[in-house]
């Protein structure tokens, strides 16, 4: 609205200024002065070029031709001769819109013509007259024919002029429209600024989550929605605190799902154990020697360990039950022929090697329970025949252990989801070994998964002392 107003007020200024009583004489008499060349040129055309000027006007019909063409050219011009010698002839006014036939000029105004064309003949230049009242001028020039001595012609013009009052008056009107546009511009121009700073000051305000959301603003379309996302932020805070609880429940229910596997994990040992006890007896019962019963004593003291470990584990917290330092040489061999003699089938080899005498500090039973997952799992869903290798190795402060079998691959889906889920009963290789990193973890190490489209790899990295 304020450039509409401004364009206005300039429009208005300046169709003032071009129809002010200066600019219309201006016009004027710069459109004569170029009307009395033409007619210079075209009676210089009239005659051989070079030649003397001539003392009398003896052909006054060809020189009337050319007058009458460019007066008719410009609405309300009227124009003629003046010689020295025999004073004013040849008289023309085409654009005439009078009831009668002007064929002459006023008797007043014969003098200044005669005046006016003798001093442009005596100063071979051309000259220009106005006379102005209130509300009109009389607009004159006079240019010296050069192809005659003492000859020149002449226009006149009588314009109409708008009264200096009413110039004035629109200047003012439309020179406080300007104003006023101006100060609309400013103004708008200010609130635009002002509303881009607060616009930058709620997105700062807004993107920091923590800040509270601001309710009041001074630009009032943006309130509603100052409103709204006030409550829809406080709906988002409620729904994660309501998110941090279930995770924080869901997290203590897998721990318990970890404690009940590892449990399970113990108890099925703990069988394994009770079998071997009714072996032993049965063995006792026939044999009674010393070296029977000294068999069975260590028996009842690994089943009486393996109670009490049971009874003090707990993966929710950083004491694991009994740590104890393991020779992992004699270890590594002791878990294979484990596995080799209850859960191998006849096409199945369980190896061990240890790099060198390697002593760790850690919870055996853990240990032993996350190896005896893998075992498990890699006999039951890798390849039916081969070989299936362990090996224990020392790294800085860390015991490198490598469990390979000759599983090709896995698909990527499983593979991306290796140690995700927590399957009871997985369904095929890869799944279901969620346990083993929390048992991992527990012990304070790292477990990875590697394959090259032969061989898979399970490297379990645990500190010497944990």
């Amino acid at each position: 609205m304020a450039m509409i107003i401004i364009a206005i007020a300039i429009f208005g200024i300046g169709l003032t200024f071009w129809y002010s009583p200066a600019q219309l004489i201006n016009r004027s008499s710069e459109g004569l002065t170029a009307s009395c060349d033409h007619v210079i040129t075209e009676v210089a055309q009239l005659y051989p070029s070079g030649a003397e000027p001539h003392y009398q006007v003896n052909n006054p019909d060809l020189l009337q031709q050319v007058m009458y063409r460019e007066t008719g050219k410009i609405q309300g011009v009227e124009g003629g001769y003046w010689h020295v010698a025999s004073e004013f002839f040849g008289y023309a006014f085409p654009t005439y819109v009078g009831s009668s036939i002007k064929t002459d000029v006023p008797q007043s105004e014969m003098a200044l013509l005669s005046a006016l064309s003798r001093q442009a003949v005596d100063e071979s230049n051309t000259l220009t007259s106005v006379r102005q009242s209130e509300d009109a001028a009389v607009i004159t020039v006079a240019c010296p024919i050069n192809t005659h001595r003492g000859l020149a012609a002449w226009l006149m013009k009588r314009t109409s002029l708008l009264p200096n009052t009413l110039v004035w008056l629109s200047f003012g009107i439309f020179g406080v429209l300007a104003v006023l546009g101006t100060m609309l511009l400013v103004l708008n121009r200010n609130f635009e600024k002002g509303w881009l700073t607060e616009r930058e000051k709620l997105t700062e305000q807004l993107n920091d989550e923590t800040a509270p959301v601001p309710t009041t603003t001074v630009i009032n379309d943006v309130q509603p929605f100052l409103l709204l996302l006030y409550q829809a932020r406080q709906k988002r805070h409620n729904a994660e605190r309501a998110i941090n609880s279930l995770e924080a429940k869901l997290g203590q229910i897998n721990e318990l799902s970890v404690v009940g596997r590892a449990a399970l994990a113990f108890a099925e040992e703990l069988r394994g154990r009770i079998e071997q006890l009714q072996r032993d007896v049965t063995a006792v019962v026939t044999d009674t020697s010393t070296l029977q019963f000294e068999k069975l004593q260590r028996e009842l003291d690994a089943a009486e360990y393996l109670c009490q470990a049971l009874a003090q584990i707990d993966v929710r917290h950083k004491k694991q039950g009994p740590v104890a330092e393991v020779h992992m040489n004699r270890w590594t061999r002791a878990l294979a022929d484990f596995h080799q003699q209850r859960h191998a089938n006849d096409r199945q080899t369980i190896a061990a090697v240890c790099d060198g005498d390697i002593t760790i500090s850690t919870n055996p039973l853990l240990l032993r329970f996350t190896l005896d997952i893998l075992i498990l799992h890699s006999l039951k869903f890798g390849p039916q025949e081969g070989e299936i290798f362990i090996r224990a190795a020392k790294q800085d402060d860390h015991m490198i252990l490598e469990m390979v079998d000759e599983n090709p691959s896995v698909k990527r889906n499983v593979e991306q989801n290796l140690f995700r889920f927590d399957d009871v009963m997985p369904e095929q290789y890869g799944d279901g070994l969620r346990l083993v990193k929390d048992l991992v973890s527990s012990l304070k190490g790292s477990i990875e998964f590697q394959s090259n489209g032969e061989i898979s790899r399970f490297i379990l990295k645990i500190p010497m002392t944990s």
